[in-house]
């Protein structure tokens, strides 16, 4: 069975489990950091790519990751939502690519 390549938008979807999981105080497993290296490299080479946050640049892996979330916020409640914050955008960027509708409204086009 031939496997597809996952969507940019799936890739992100993706990489926000696995940065949530990075927020909290667990050991990360290795699948995970595996994970991440492959969907960050998807979304650095997608449409997504200006939307994404600073620290994928600088965070070549997972465990950079933890250890720039765990210095910048203390509690995991402010690493969840510095994690959702700053992946809004490109959140929203993906919706819109999935549901082109969603940016013009629900009218249909001329015929």
């Amino acid at each position: 069975m031939i496997e597809q390549k996952p969507t940019p938008a799936q890739t992100l979807h993706e990489l926000h489990e696995i940065l949530l999981l990075a927020a909290l105080d667990n050991p990360l497993q290795r699948e995970i950091a595996t994970r991440y290296t492959l969907c960050r490299e998807l979304l650095l080479q997608s449409e997504l790519r200006p939307a994404l946050p600073g620290f994928l640049q600088q965070c070549l892996t997972v465990h950079r990751f933890h250890d720039f979330i765990h210095l910048y916020h203390a509690s995991v409640e402010a690493r969840t939502s510095f994690i959702e914050e700053t992946l809004r955008s490109a959140m929203n960027r993906a919706r819109a690519k999935r549901d082109p509708e969603t940016l013009h409204g629900a009218f249909p086009g001329p015929s």
